[in-house]
């Protein structure tokens, strides 16, 4: 009898054993997924913002030196006629964008898809003052708000300063 026991207790622990192998295994190949579908998420706005970046170029609009500035609410209804507002800043002559350089063009932006989500970036330093080189290389370096930002600026009405 006591053999049938300790054979049933080894039987049980084998079992267990394998069960924490295929819960291990599992757990990793679900988080494994995880990370391929969110890199198929990047490489999907990476490819919508060089389409992007392509029709601003064949519009002249894109100049890697242009810098952009998210606007407040409050300065892009004034501005802009629309709580949706970006300014496009001629670089100016000290080569750094700074907040008081020639304004060139005013966007609205209140039709493009990402609009809620770049109207949420007004005030993050990561996005203020930028060129649109900085941009680009930021969405080429998996920066997912910074291909947002570049799809935003084609999806945008550009008027003329």
């Amino acid at each position: 009898m006591s053999r049938k026991a300790q054979g049933s207790l080894e039987y049980l622990f084998m079992v267990a054993a394998a069960l924490i192998i295929i819960l291990v295994a599992v757990s990793h190949i679900s988080s494994s997924g995880g990370r391929v579908a969110q890199q198929s998420d990047i490489a999907s706005l990476q490819s919508q913002a060089e389409l992007a970046k392509s029709q601003l170029e064949v519009k002249d609009l894109w100049n890697d030196g242009y810098c952009f500035y998210i606007l407040s609410e409050s300065y892009s209804k004034d501005k802009v006629g629309s709580e949706y507002g970006i300014s496009i800043k001629d670089k100016g002559s000290n080569g750094k964008c700074d907040k008081s350089d020639k304004i060139i063009y005013y966007l609205d932006y209140r039709n493009a898809r990402y609009k809620d989500e770049i109207k949420a970036l007004y005030g993050d330093d990561r996005y203020k003052l930028k060129t649109l080189k900085e941009l680009y290389d930021l969405c080429l370096a998996n920066d997912e708000n910074a291909c947002k930002v570049i799809i935003t600026l084609d999806e945008s009405l550009w008027i003329p300063q």
